[in-house]
C-alpha cells in the first residue's frame, strides 16, 4: 500500500474496491495512529458512551448496536462526550424529521441510484477514501420528490458507514452542480440547505476529507451564497472549486473516475447495492430503535 501516486496507482493493488470486507494491515495501523482505535479504547469508549446514553432523557429508551456506536467513537477519536453529542444530534434529527428514516420504498429509493443522482463509486481512492458522486442535473423532482432524496441520502451514508474502511478513511465527495435553475432553484431554500449541512456534517458519523464542486451553475452559486454561512472554517478549507472537470484528475486516479470526468470508469450503477441496504433488519436499526422494556 505504499504507492500513493495518482498516475501509477493500479486497481487491485493501491486502488481497493468500495465493497471490501477485510481491512488491510496498513489501514488498521492508520486507524490506531489517527483515530486511537485499539481494543482497549473500543471497550472503554463503549462503556463511556453507553453510560452517557443511559443517563440522558432523550436517549435512555433507545437501543444502539455496538457497531453503530463505534462509528461515532471513531469519528470523534474516542472522545466519548463528543461522540455522544453528535449521536444525540442524530436522535433529534430523527425525531424532528421522522419521514427521513421511515416509509422506505425499495423501488422509489433505488431510483436515486438508477438515475445516477447519488452514486457510491465502485473503487476507492488510493488513500482508502470512499467516493460519493452527486449529479444534481439528473434529479427530476417531479419523478423523485425531495423527501425521497432526503431518505436516499440518509440511507447511502448509513450503509456506507457500516464498512470499517469507510469509517477509518472517510469520504471524498464530488458534487456535479450542473443544473436547470427552473427545475431546481426553488428547492435551494435556507431551510433545505441547512438540513443538508446539519444532517451530513453534525449528525452522521462521517469523515469528509475533500469536497469537490464541478460544473458550477446559477443554482450552485445560489446554494453557495446560503451554505457558506453555515460551514465551519475547517470544512471550507476542504472544499475545492473546479473550473473544469479535467482538474479532478489532480486529486483522483483516472481509473476511479467516470468517463464524463476524464476517467476510465464506464459502469457505476449502485442500484443493487442500495437495494441490499434496504433489508428490513437494516432499516429497523437506522438511527437506533426503541428499547424493549422488561415487563
Amino acid at each position: 500500500m505504499g504507492n500513493r501516486d495518482l498516475a501509477t496507482a493500479k486497481i487491485g493493488e493501491e486502488i481497493l474496491p468500495f465493497e471490501i470486507e477485510t481491512v488491510p494491515e496498513y489501514f488498521r495501523k492508520k486507524a490506531e495512529v489517527e483515530l486511537h482505535d485499539t481494543p482497549d479504547r473500543r471497550a472503554q469508549g463503549l462503556r463511556e458512551i453507553k453510560e452517557l446514553l443511559n443517563n440522558d432523557e432523550h436517549t435512555k429508551n433507545i437501543e444502539f448496536d455496538d457497531d453503530f456506536l463505534l462509528q461515532y467513537l471513531r469519528v470523534r477519536k474516542y472522545d466519548a462526550a463528543r461522540a455522544f453529542t453528535q449521536l444525540k444530534a442524530l436522535v433529534a434529527l430523527k425525531k424532528k424529521h421522522p419521514l427521513m428514516f421511515t416509509n422506505f420504498s425499495c423501488d422509489i429509493t433505488a431510483k436515486a441510484a438508477y438515475h445516477k443522482i447519488i452514486s457510491m463509486l465502485p473503487w476507492r481512492c488510493q488513500d482508502g477514501c470512499a467516493i460519493l458522486l452527486i449529479e444534481f442535473d439528473n434529479w427530476i423532482p417531479e419523478e423523485l420528490p425531495l423527501e425521497e432524496i432526503k431518505r436516499a441520502s440518509i440511507l447511502y451514508l448509513a450503509e456506507s458507514l457500516r464498512n470499517l474502511m469507510t469509517q477509518i478513511n472517510g469520504f471524498k465527495v464530488i458534487y456535479d452542480l450542473k443544473s436547470n435553475p427552473l427545475r431546481h432553484l426553488k428547492y435551494c431554500t435556507p431551510e433545505n440547505l441547512y438540513l443538508l449541512y446539519h444532517g451530513t456534517q453534525e449528525c452522521v458519523a462521517a469523515r469528509y476529507k475533500e469536497i469537490h464542486l464541478v460544473n458550477l451553475s446559477i443554482t450552485a452559486k445560489a446554494m453557495w451564497f446560503i451554505l457558506k454561512h453555515f460551514l465551519t472554517d475547517k470544512l471550507k478549507q476542504r472544499i475545492i472549486f473546479h473550473k473544469t472537470t479535467e482538474t479532478l484528475l489532480n486529486y483522483f486516479p483516472k481509473a476511479v473516475l467516470p468517463k464524463q470526468y476524464g476517467g476510465d470508469l464506464q459502469n457505476y450503477d449502485t442500484t443493487e447495492w442500495i437495494k441490499k441496504a434496504m433489508a428490513p433488519e437494516k432499516l429497523a436499526s437506522l438511527g437506533g430503535r426503541p428499547r424493549q422494556m422488561n415487563v
